[in-house]
Order: structure tokens, then C-alpha cells, then sequence
């Protein structure tokens, strides 16, 4: 799904924080090469599936590869390296400048009777949601009020039909946060006259 950034501030914070960006990432890169030197490939490879915990392994999908008592504490350590390195790009990455859309289980779009193709068949070009794309979309969600499912359920389409999804509560909370999110950066982008890039 889109990810949408209104570049002058995009680049402004990006230059802003780009010494700190790469001292976090080349310190991220020397400690994973020293795991693969300190604890072999498996381990190093066991290290990196831990750091990444997924729902497969939750539910036994995936085999889970052991961590000795030495890659846990380096799991420990690449996840503070880890999380400095998204700390820098949370800086760079605000609200007012970035903002990315995610579907499941249903786009903030869709809670007001939008969807994404929509605007793109009408509003971006080469890369870019034009301004009166920008202008629309503020519009709408300022005027429309969201709808969620008053049973719990959205649906979607699966294979051949739609069908019923639950949507916790947390998503509701998410979807309204979102929501916000995305009024700010077209506001933003509508205040400073702007385009913005669509990826």
C-alpha cells in the first residue's frame, strides 16, 4: 500500500539526522558481522530470526532455530541497535512529512467509502498525488465520518467471495489514529502548496 511524503520536509529532516542515521547503521552492521564471527553462521542466523519474531513462529509454521545463552544476549544487543536505528528514522519520519498506509485488515480509506485505486486512478501521476488529489482527500476526511463496523466485522474479498473479518478494537484505535495521521500530512502538504510523492 502507499506511502506518501511531502518532500521538502522529507528531505530537510533526512539531511538533518543523516550523520546520526549512519553512525546507527554502521554500528548495527559491525555487530552483525561480529555475530556471524562470534556464533557461526547458525547462530548468527538463529540471532536474526529471533530479532524478527513472526506469527508463523508463534503458531509453529516455521521451525524455530535455539538460541544459545551467547545469542541471547546478543539478541538483546541487536534489538537496542535495532531500535536506535528506527528511533532516527522515526525523527525523520514524522507525521507532518511521511505517512504510510497499511490494508489489513482495512485500509483508513475504506472507513470512508474511499479506496486508494480510486485516487490513484485520478490523482497520481508519475509518482506524485497532485495537489487537487491532496485537496479532495483532505476534504473527504474532514467531512466524512468514519464507519466501522458496528458488529466487529469488515469484509474482504478472498478467493472467489467476500468474506467476514473481525476487527478488534485496537484496530478501531488505530484506524481513528490514522486517520488523524493522514488529515495532518494533507493539510501540510495543502498549507505548503504541494505535491507528494507517492511510492
Amino acid at each position: 500500500m502507499p506511502t506518501l511524503k511531502v518532500m521538502s520536509i522529507y528531505r530537510a529532516r533526512k539531511a538533518t539526522y543523516a550523520a546520526q542515521l549512519a553512525r546507527a547503521r554502521a554500528e548495527l552492521e559491525r555487530f552483525e558481522a561480529d555475530i556471524v564471527a562470534r556464533l557461526g553462521e547458525q547462530g548468527a542466523a538463529a540471532v536474526r530470526q529471533w530479532s524478527c519474531w513472526t506469527e508463523d513462529m508463534i503458531f509453529g509454521r516455521t521451525e524455530v532455530l535455539p538460541l544459545s545463552d551467547e545469542g541471547e544476549v546478543a539478541l538483546k544487543t541487536l534489538r537496542t541497535l535495532t531500535g536506535k536505528v528506527k528511533a532516527v528514522l522515526k525523527c525523520i519520519r514524522t507525521p507532518d512529512c511521511r505517512f504510510r498506509e497499511s490494508v489489513e485488515p482495512i485500509s483508513v480509506l475504506e472507513t470512508v467509502k474511499m479506496s486508494w485505486v480510486m485516487m490513484e486512478e485520478k490523482y497520481v501521476v508519475d509518482g506524485r498525488l497532485l495537489l487537487p488529489g491532496v485537496l479532495e482527500l483532505l476534504h473527504v476526511l474532514r467531512t466524512t465520518p468514519q464507519v466501522m463496523p458496528t458488529d466487529g466485522r469488515v469484509y474482504q474479498w478472498a478467493g472467489d467471495g467476500l468474506s467476514p473479518v473481525h476487527l478488534p478494537h485496537e484496530w478501531r484505535r488505530v484506524l481513528r489514529s490514522r486517520k488523524r495521521r493522514l488529515a495532518l500530512l494533507l493539510r501540510t502538504a495543502a498549507e505548503l502548496e504541494e505535491e507528494l510523492r507517492y511510492e
